[in-house]
Order: C-alpha cells, then sequence, then structure tokens
C-alpha cells in the first residue's frame, strides 16, 4: 500500500495542491493519505477528486477579512474563522463546496491528525466518521493555537494536529503502509525555531498544560520526523518532496505572487511521484 503524508504549514500548503494537483493530472493511484492541518484539507479536495479545488483557498479566500483578520479576533477571538473556510465556503451550496459523496466513495482511505486540548495526544480522524456537510474534524486539525480557539467535538477540545504529530510516519506504517510519500512545506534543511510555539504555549497553558506541553516539543518532533524520513529515502521506502526555498514565507503570509510560484514548484516537484509508484507496484 502506498501512502502520502501532507504535513501543513498555514498558506505554505499550496505547495502540497500543487502536488495533488499534478497526481490527478498524471492519474497516479494513492491506496492512503494522512494530512496535518491544512495538509487535511488537501488531502480530502484530492481524495474527491477536485483538481484545483485548493488554489483559491491559498490565493483569494485568505485575503478575505471573512477568512482571517483582526476583526475576526476581536469578534470572534479567532484570528482564522475556520467555520467560514470549512463551513460557509466548503459545505453544499457554499462557493466552493467539498465532494462528500465523491470523497466517500474514493476507495483511498483519508486520515486527519488532530491533537487533543485535554491529554495532548493526537487523535486520528477516519473519513468514515465525517458526517456530511460537518467538516469540523478538518477544523479541527487545522486550528492553531492563538490563531483559533480550539474545535470541540464530541466535548472534547482539538487543536492542530501538529503539536501531537506532525509528521505522522509511524501512523502510516502502523495502518499498513509500505511506501511512502512525504510533502514538506518548506525546505529539508530549513532550520527549526520554538520561539513562537513557548508564546502560543504560555496563551494556552492554563487551560490546555498537555497541549502546551505538546506544542513545546513541537519542534524537535518535526525535526526527529525529517530525519526518519531522510533515513527511509536512502533505504527506498519514502520520497520526499519538498520546496527548493519558500522565498521567505511564514505560515500567514498573504503574498499571492509567492503564493503562485510555490503552487507551481509543488506540481513540478511531483513529476518524481509517478515513477516512484510504478516502481512499488510493479
Amino acid at each position: 500500500m502506498i501512502g502520502i503524508i501532507d504535513v501543513g504549514g498555514g498558506l505554505r500548503d499550496i505547495y502540497g495542491a500543487g502536488v495533488f494537483d499534478r497526481l490527478l493530472d498524471d492519474g497516479v493511484q494513492i491506496d492512503y493519505c494522512i494530512g496535518v492541518s491544512a495538509g487535511s484539507a488537501n488531502c480530502a479536495s484530492f481524495v474527491a477528486r477536485q483538481r484545483g479545488r485548493n488554489l483559491p483557498f491559498y490565493t483569494e479566500y485568505s485575503a478575505r477579512k471573512e477568512y482571517m483578520s483582526a476583526g475576526n479576533l476581536l469578534k470572534k477571538g479567532s484570528y482564522l474563522d475556520l467555520g467560514y473556510v470549512y463551513g460557509t465556503l466548503s459545505a453544499e451550496g457554499g462557493e466552493n463546496p467539498l465532494d462528500y459523496d465523491a470523497m466517500m466513495e474514493n476507495p483511498t482511505r483519508l486520515t486527519i491528525v488532530a491533537t487533543e486540548g485535554e491529554t495532548g495526544l493526537p487523535h486520528y480522524f477516519d473519513k468514515r466518521e465525517i458526517p456530511r456537510n460537518d467538516y469540523r474534524f478538518l477544523m479541527a486539525s487545522s486550528s492553531l493555537p492563538v490563531a483559533c480557539r480550539p474545535v470541540e467535538i464530541d466535548g472534547k477540545h482539538y487543536f492542530d494536529g501538529g503539536l501531537a504529530d506532525p509528521i505522522p510516519i509511524q501512523k502510516a506504517f502502523d495502518d499498513g503502509c509500505e511506501k511512502l510519500i512525504l510533502i514538506l512545506t518548506k525546505p529539508v534543511d530549513a532550520p527549526t525555531s520554538d520561539r513562537r510555539d513557548y508564546i502560543g504555549a504560555k496563551v494556552i497553558g492554563k487551560k490546555y498544560p498537555l497541549a502546551a506541553a505538546a506544542l513545546l516539543q513541537m519542534a524537535q518532533k518535526y525535526k526527529a520526523g525529517v530525519a526518519r524520513a531522510q533515513q527511509l529515502q536512502a533505504e527506498g521506502k519514502l520520497l520526499l518532496i519538498a520546496p527548493d526555498d519558500i522565498s521567505g514565507m511564514k505560515t500567514l503570509t498573504k503574498d499571492t505572487a509567492v503564493l503562485t510560484v510555490l503552487y507551481d514548484k509543488g506540481y513540478a516537484d511531483a513529476e518524481k511521484i509517478k515513477a516512484f509508484c510504478e516502481a512499488a507496484h510493479a
């Protein structure tokens, strides 16, 4: 079984959107998708076979005050309005709906990673649990501390999946994958910094101390995940797809020109995936 992991990275994950569009154009079959944060949304559209659906979320909708703004923070307590992104825009009748039926009918498995606020542990949602027009699992996976309030599902509160499992290689293997494709949204050798994580941990620490502890460990877990991926690639078990440069982009940088370049990089870099998958199926 061949799996693909998209680790997210906010608006930087337009790179992943380019990768998935190339896979659809090339007719590449993937058996298993696992997404973290924005990566979960990219994976959902890929499994629904909606080529190009994610692109305007990065290049167009992100500029809207309803999507992210100081006004949202003042009025709703969240800089990012995930309800607007995954409800107003994505539900049936919305401006850019996710094709729920196509996503469910596709045999490709989809796993969405979130972090439990109360325990700080990863929670892995399966697409079969997603109710029609209720995309709170995607919201939960993308709920960045400070920028967003945690998302409540069945009495539990969830933060971004990257806190607990930023590069879910082991989960993919545990679920039966034999070969993996890993999408990163910054260069493999990019330095990791936990300075902002300390700020986020301080903000959420009083109410969610275990999630705060997970956040403080996130940079180190990410670094370890990249190192493991490089070793697996040397063994022929994994293919790393990562941009060589991101032009200084941060998680929430809204620069259409840079975003477009990053999308094009993802589309071009994904060329090597087809050969990797063909060799794995041989």
